[in-house]
C-alpha cells in the first residue's frame, strides 16, 4: 500500500538519491541531503508553532521505500514577495468608428501573498502513471482539511512552465532575460535561495506584448509536458485557472478556495469497514500532525464503507477516525453526501 505521511529524518539518504536528477525549473525541490534536512527541520518547527518556519514536507512511501515528495507552503510571501505575472487585455476606441484596437500585457504582480501554495511535487521515473503523483498532489489537500487553522483560504499552484529540449524557458528568453541578466539556469538556481531580486529587477510598468515577436504568445500559461497532468488533475480536484503565470518561465498558476477542494467537499466518517468494498477509488486518510497518513484505495463513498485493510494498516481501532473522501470534483456527489 501506497502511504502519504510528513518526512522524517530517516528519509534523507532516500530522498537525495530521488532528487540527485531533478531538472531545471523545479526551483522547490531540495537537491541535497543538506537541503533535505532543512525541509524536514522546517517542518518540524512550523508543526510547533514557529513564525519563521514557512513549509511541510510529506512523501509517499511504498513498500517501504520512499518513492516521491511533495509540499505545502502555507503562506506566501512571508519572506519575500511571491512573483507573478498578470495577464490583461486592454481594448482602446477612437472617435473614428472604424479605428480601434486590442493589446495584450504582462505586469508584475504580488496577489498569491498571503495564500497557501502547493509545491515541490516530484516523483521517481519508476512509479509515474501507478497513482502515486495523486497520492502527492491531493494528499497536500487531504493534510489541509483535516488543519484549516494553519492554511489560507484561497489555495493556489504554480505549474512549472514550458521547456525545450535543451532545458531552457523560451518565455524566459523572450521576456524574463530582458530584465534579469543571466541564463535561466543560474537565475532559476539563484532564486530558490533568495529571490528578492526578482522583484528588485522586474519593472512594474506594463509589458505590452504587441511589441514583442508573436511566438512569445505560445509559452505564457504554457504547462510544461510532464506537468500538464499534475495540472490537470488539481483541476479535476476543483481548482481554477487563473489570470498569473510564473516570471521565469509562464507557467499557469491555479487556485481554489480551501473549502471547495473534492476533498473539502465529499469527506466522511467511515461507517462500515469490509473485506472486500466495490466502489471508486478515493482518498482515505486519518491522523493529526505527526500522525496524518493517507493512501488512495477504492471505496464506497456513498455508503461510508472503506476496506478493513487500510484501518489495519493505519493502526485504527476507531474506524470513526477514518476518512473517505472523492480525488474529483462532482457537484452531484457533493450534494448527495450533504
Amino acid at each position: 500500500m501506497n502511504i502519504f505521511r510528513l518526512a522524517k529524518s530517516a528519509d534523507i539518504e532516500g530522498l537525495a538519491a530521488l532528487t540527485a536528477s531533478v531538472g531545471a525549473g523545479l526551483t522547490t525541490v531540495p537537491r541535497t541531503p543538506e537541503k533535505i534536512a532543512a525541509y524536514i527541520d522546517e517542518t518540524e518547527r512550523f508543526l510547533k508553532g514557529d513564525e519563521t518556519a514557512n513549509r511541510l514536507f510529506f512523501v509517499v512511501e511504498m513498500d517501504g521505500k520512499v518513492v516521491g515528495m511533495s509540499a505545502i507552503l502555507p503562506r506566501l510571501g512571508r519572506e519575500r514577495p511571491y512573483c507573478s505575472f498578470k495577464i490583461s487585455r486592454h481594448s482602446r476606441h477612437s472617435t473614428n468608428p472604424e479605428l480601434k484596437t486590442a493589446h495584450d500585457s504582462l505586469q508584475f504582480s504580488t496577489e498569491f501573498d498571503g495564500n497557501t501554495a502547493l509545491a515541490t511535487l516530484f516523483l521517481s521515473k519508476d512509479v509515474r502513471g501507478g497513482g502515486v503523483g495523486r497520492l502527492l498532489s491531493l494528499g497536500r489537500l487531504a493534510f489541509i482539511d483535516q488543519h484549516r487553522d494553519l492554511f489560507s483560504q484561497t489555495l493556489m499552484a504554480d505549474i512549472r512552465g514550458w521547456l525545450d529540449e535543451n532545458g531552457e524557458a523560451p518565455f524566459w528568453n523572450f521576456i524574463a532575460s530582458k530584465f534579469i541578466n543571466l541564463p535561466f539556469k543560474e537565475a532559476d538556481e539563484l532564486s530558490s535561495e533568495d529571490g528578492r531580486f526578482i522583484a528588485e529587477l522586474i519593472p512594474s510598468l506594463p509589458i505590452l506584448l504587441s511589441l514583442l515577436p508573436p511566438e512569445t504568445q505560445d509559452y505564457i500559461g504554457r504547462p510544461h509536458k510532464l506537468s500538464s497532468k499534475a495540472m490537470a488533475l488539481l483541476m479535476n480536484a476543483g481548482f481554477k485557472q487563473t489570470d498569473l503565470c510564473d516570471v521565469f518561465d509562464g507557467g499557469p498558476a491555479i487556485k481554489c478556495d480551501v473549502s471547495d477542494t473534492s476533498i473539502a467537499r465529499t469527506a466522511v466518517r467511515t461507517q462500515t469497514l469490509a473485506d472486500d468494498v466495490d466502489g471508486d477509488y478515493a482518498m482515505l486518510f486519518t491522523g493529526h500532525k505527526h500522525d496524518f497518513k493517507a493512501t488512495i484505495t477504492k471505496a464506497d463513498i456513498r455508503n461510508a464503507v472503506a476496506p478493513e485493510k487500510v484501518a489495519s494498516s493505519f493502526e485504527l481501532e476507531d474506524k470513526s477516525k477514518l476518512w473517505i473522501a472523492a480525488t474529483r470534483h462532482t457537484d452531484r456527489l457533493a450534494d448527495q453526501l450533504k
